[in-house]
Formats: C-alpha cells, sequence, structure tokens
C-alpha cells in the first residue's frame, strides 16, 4: 500500500524533477549508498580522491555533476575531469550522463551540465547543480537502485570521515535531514586559515545565539554538511534553484516536513580557499576579508539582536496560550524602549495575523504554537534580527565584539570562545 510520503515522491519525480533523472530506465548497477557532489573548476586530483573515497566505503554511488555558468565558455577544467574518469559501464541514451565502475563495487555517475551538456543560468547556479544530483539520486531510490533513503550532499573542497555513512543508523521515521558537524582546515597558509576561521566564527556565534533564543531554527546550513531523507527532499520540491542560500532555504522547507538533526559526531573537514564560485558564503566571504586586511574590523551581530530574539520567541509561547497580543507583551515587563522596538517588530511581520490564523487552525495549544513555529520560520527569524539591527543594533567589529561576547549567557559553549 503506497503512503502518503511515497505518493508525494512519486508526484515529484514524475513532475518537478531534473530531466537528467528521466533517464535513467536501464541504469544497470545496484549501490548502498549515494552521495551527490556539484564541481564547478575542479582539479582531477579532487575528483581522485573521491573516486579514493568510495572505493574504501564499498558499493558507494558518487554523482558528480560538472558544471559552468552561461557566459562562461571554459570548459578545459572540465575536459581534463573527464579524461581522468575510470572505465565507462554505462550512458544515458544523449551521453551526458554517464556510469563508470570503481573498485569494491563502487561506480561515479558524471553528468554533464558543462562540456556537451547546458550551462547552467547564473541565477540558478548551484542550487540547480545540487538539485539534479539529488533528483537523480531520489529516482535511484524509488528504483530500489540505490538502498539507502539517504541522500548525502557535499562540496568538493570536503575531506569526509571514515564512518561518514554510518549516521544514518541515528535517524528516525520523521528526520528529514541530517546535519554534520564541520572544521575548516588550512593547506595555503595562514591568511586564508584566519580569514576562513573567523568566518566560521560567525557562523557559529549566530547559531548558538539562535540555540540560546530558543529557535526551532538554531542549525548549520552548508551544502557540503547536509544528508537529506529522499521523501521529505521530494515533499518539499528539491533544492531550490538558486546561486547561493540554496541549502538554507532547503533545510527551512525541510524543518516543515519533520526533524533537522545536528550531530555531534563524526567531522567534515572543509579546505580553507578563497573562491568566487558562488555569489556569496564561505568562499567569497573568506576574499572578502583577505582583500580587506583588517581581520578586527570584521562584522559581526551585535549580542543584543539575540534578546529581543528570545522575547519575541516567548511572545509566540505566549500566543499559543492566549490570542491577545497585547496582554502577552505587557506581561513581558520590557522597558518603554525595548517595548517599542518590540512592538514595531511584530507590526512589521503582521504577527497578529499569524496569532490569529494560529488560533483559527488549531484547537490545543500544542497545534496553535506548532502552527506559530512554522510561521515564524528560519527566513523570518532573519528577516526579525535583520529588522533589529537596522532599527536599533548594528553590527559591530569583531574587536569590539570579543570585549562584549564573554558575558553573554549564550557563550558557555567553548566552540564559540576557542578563536575570542
Amino acid at each position: 500500500m503506497a503512503t502518503a510520503r511515497s505518493i508525494a515522491t512519486e508526484k515529484y519525480l514524475k513532475h518537478y524533477a531534473e530531466p537528467e533523472s528521466q533517464m535513467l530506465d536501464n541504469f544497470p548497477s545496484t549501490f548502498q549508498q549515494c552521495l551527490a557532489i556539484p564541481m564547478y573548476r575542479e582539479s582531477p586530483e579532487a575528483l581522485k580522491s573521491f573516486c579514493q573515497f568510495a572505493e574504501h566505503q564499498q558499493n558507494t554511488l558518487l554523482i558528480v555533476i560538472i558544471n559552468r555558468p552561461k557566459g562562461n565558455p571554459d570548459t578545459a577544467w572540465a575536459l581534463t575531469l573527464q579524461q581522468s574518469l575510470p572505465k565507462q559501464l554505462w550512458q544515458t541514451h544523449d551521453g551526458l550522463v554517464t556510469l563508470h565502475t570503481l573498485k569494491h563495487q563502487s561506480g561515479i555517475l558524471f553528468v554533464d551540465r558543462c562540456i556537451q551538456g547546458a550551462s547552467i543560468d547564473k541565477e540558478q547556479g548551484v542550487g540547480l547543480a545540487r538539485k539534479i544530483g539529488c533528483d537523480i539520486a531520489c529516482q535511484l531510490i524509488h528504483d530500489k537502485k540505490i538502498a539507502s533513503p539517504f541522500i548525502f550532499n557535499t562540496d568538493a573542497d570536503a575531506q569526509l570521515p571514515v564512518d561518514y555513512f554510518s549516521i544514518t543508523k541515528t535517524a528516525c521515521a520523521n528526520t528529514a535531514a541530517l546535519l554534520l558537524p564541520y572544521q575548516h582546515v588550512s593547506v595555503d597558509g595562514d591568511k586564508p586559515h584566519l580569514a576562513t576561521q573567523l568566518y566560521e566564527l560567525s557562523l557559529a556565534y549566530y547559531v548558538e545565539g539562535l540555540r540560546w533564543a530558543e529557535s526551532p531554527y538554531a542549525y548549520h546550513t552548508l551544502g557540503s554538511i547536509i544528508c537529506v531523507n529522499s521523501q521529505h527532499y521530494a515533499m518539499v520540491r528539491g533544492f531550490p534553484k538558486r546561486a547561493g542560500a540554496e541549502d538554507f532555504y532547503l533545510l527551512n522547507k525541510l524543518a516543515k516536513t519533520g526533524d533537522i538533526v545536528s550531530l555531534k559526531k563524526p567531522t567534515i573537514k572543509l579546505i580553507c580557499r578563497q573562491s568566487n564560485r558562488v555569489p556569496f558564503g564561505t568562499g567569497p566571504a573568506v576574499t572578502r576579508i583577505i582583500e580587506r586586511g583588517e581581520f578586527e574590523e570584521m562584522p559581526f551581530y551585535d549580542p543584543y539582536i539575540f534578546y529581543y530574539l528570545k522575547t519575541f520567541n516567548q511572545l509566540i509561547i505566549l500566543s499559543a496560550k492566549d490570542k491577545n497580543l497585547d496582554i502577552a507583551i505587557k506581561s513581558l515587563n520590557l522597558d518603554p524602549i525595548k517595548q517599542e522596538l518590540l512592538i514595531n517588530s511584530t507590526e512589521v511581520l503582521k504577527l497578529a495575523a499569524a496569532i490569529s490564523h494560529a488560533h483559527q487552525q488549531g484547537n490545543t495549544e500544542d497545534k496553535r504554537l506548532r502552527h506559530l513555529h512554522t510561521w515564524f520560520d528560519a527566513f523570518k527569524t532573519l528577516k526579525f534580527l535583520h529588522f533589529i539591527r537596522d532599527q536599533q543594533h548594528p553590527m559591530i567589529s569583531y574587536k569590539d565584539w570579543k570585549k562584549r561576547i564573554v558575558n553573554e549567557p549564550y557563550t558557555n559553549n567553548l566552540a564559540i570562545l576557542q578563536l575570542v
């Protein structure tokens, strides 16, 4: 008997998946697990490293999506990559998706969106590349060509731990995604390493601030650390076709279908490097820090924005009990300045309308709270924090942040303080 999730998967694959996933009818092999990796301007050494990893893991399928943006004619790197591939076992009718054999029953599925295959619109970028890889994986899982229901995702700069695929043992029926911990490591000298450490620190600080403020969306959002349940992936219609933040928006949607689980081990190592492959993210951020050369001036969020977020989340909890927003705000006993800013934020985000809708839809406090947490999602949380930043608490320098952060209650985590 088909379940609602399996029906959603079939519908997604039929109507919304990328064309490459619809050409796999005669796929000849079966695998235990899979890993999708978009590659743009990467070296044969990077591909070789992943092939060796897959062989060591055994019965593993690598799905490598080589891609380039429209308007960029450079395919030399991709041709070199293609020439380094092992023996070909199978290909689609158009020859743009090819399966190559690796040792120990592993293989590499090579997807061409660079040489003969169509280049990718700049606006769709890495999001479309990830979607192609995961759509192919989703189809192969549905066809029972891949045994594990989970799709692993990473990037070409990742070094994966030997027990990487074991994390799915921790998953339960409602697990939408598993997120691995990560650490940036240096190979090219101190400057990129220091710049990346600062950027990594800012990301960890943001997540810890969310966690302290009791946000349900307190997790890291890097595409290189995501392992997604294929059925949940289909339910939210896959990776958004975006040139950046595709990981953030995917997880934001997944969080509404199941649990996002942040693991404590094993750790993925990410190579520090400057990059302009995507318009924003780690690579461009590191480049900007290095170009500026003033590491102490790197902007960090003012800690006070998380105090306001905690207050807003308390307001949501109170509103799930009683839909009178004015009474809820007064019960917080805020000083007039903070109360005015909080009220302004509720008006900008239209919290009163959300509360009214929650009380119409939910006949219990738990249902109303779940509705409000779904409404006040990761995107609205970020919008709220930016409103507080723009209205009253602008970004501060890393130098000033160091002086203030040691007294904040959510910095007891040594992972945050070790770089201060």
